[in-house]
């Protein structure tokens, strides 16, 4: 039997505010950020920022990217708990309000400057939790001391111990005559809940594929008509979310196929007689999973 799972996912366009090259930066950053890289994703967002330099004409696509890179950073804050990824906002908040203040002198109280700086003001708050100066650099590392002189009579060579033999466990299998009505009713529950995992997959990627087009309806906004501070706080939280989704029909996905090909398999051997089948069933874990190993015999048993 062969199961085929297609998961579909869609890569929202760049905003039309942003450059070529911005754009680029920006498509590569949400591939981070979908991933849960929060550090490389705000590279890639500072890269598409500094590549409109230009405070005044790309004022809004450096806007929607400022908005970008606050939320990621605060993500990989609460991820690390530490305080550089605040040291590092604190520093980009600051840089963008100075650069709008001196594009747009005659508009000193714009919006986007008073946002800008008070979110600077709620980032320093926050770093006061980490002491005085936490984003001082640190101390250069002691300089190593100089290794003792041995004096070469001194100098004993030892034979390496011989390495020990590592244990081995061996796992017992239980045997035994397993009658078809037993078979057809685990492969019916199997089945069962193969049904079920594959309608949360399908929940999981059509709230992926809604929220997707939320984003890219509040992306494509005119260039007259800049995001407000909600809408970027929305964005930002919509695409979290659309990861949620992604990975919970990923892990249901993945879960239909394995219980769906046990089903078929129990239902299969359900249908052969009885009198020449043994079985024998051992569990098996490691860090990156789990399942069942299950062995039939078809035969006389010796």
């Amino acid at each position: 039997m062969h199961l085929h799972l297609a998961l579909i996912v869609a890569l929202v366009a760049p905003p039309r505010s942003l450059s070529p090259e911005a754009g680029e930066h920006n498509t590569t950053a949400m591939r981070f950020y979908d991933a849960g890289e929060y550090a490389p994703a705000v590279d890639e967002f500072y890269a598409a920022y500094r590549a409109m330099p230009d405070a005044r004409r790309d004022r809004e696509g450096r806007q929607l990217l400022l908005g970008s890179m606050h939320m990621t950073l605060l993500n990989l804050h609460d991820q690390t708990g530490e305080a550089a990824p605040l040291c590092r906002l604190q520093g980009i908040l600051q840089e963008h309000a100075d650069a709008l203040a001196a594009a747009f002198p005659e508009e000193p109280e714009m919006l986007e400057i008073a946002n800008a700086r008070a979110r600077h003001e709620a980032v320093t708050q926050k770093l006061a939790a980490y002491g005085d100066n936490p984003c001082a650099p640190p101390p250069p590392p002691p300089a190593p001391a100089p290794a003792p002189v041995v004096p070469a009579a001194t100098i004993l060579v030892q034979p390496a111990p011989a390495p020990a033999a590592a244990p081995t466990t061996a796992t017992p299998a239980s045997s035994d005559a397993i009658p078809p009505r037993h078979l057809k009713i685990a492969g019916g529950i199997t089945l069962g809940l193969s049904a079920a995992l594959l309608g949360v997959m399908t929940y999981g990627l059509v709230s992926d594929a809604k929220m997707r087009a939320r984003v890219s309806e509040i992306d494509d906004k005119p260039p007259d008509c800049p995001l407000s501070p909600g809408e970027h706080e929305e964005l930002l939280g919509l695409r979290k979310d659309a990861v949620t989704s992604r990975g919970i029909a990923i892990g249901t996905g993945v879960a239909a196929g394995v219980t769906t090909a046990l089903g078929a398999t129990l239902f299969a051997l359900a249908r052969r007689g009885t009198g020449k089948k043994r079985w024998s069933a051992a569990p098996w874990w490691s860090p990156s999973g789990a399942g069942l190993t299950l062995r039939v015999q078809l035969g006389a048993a010796r």
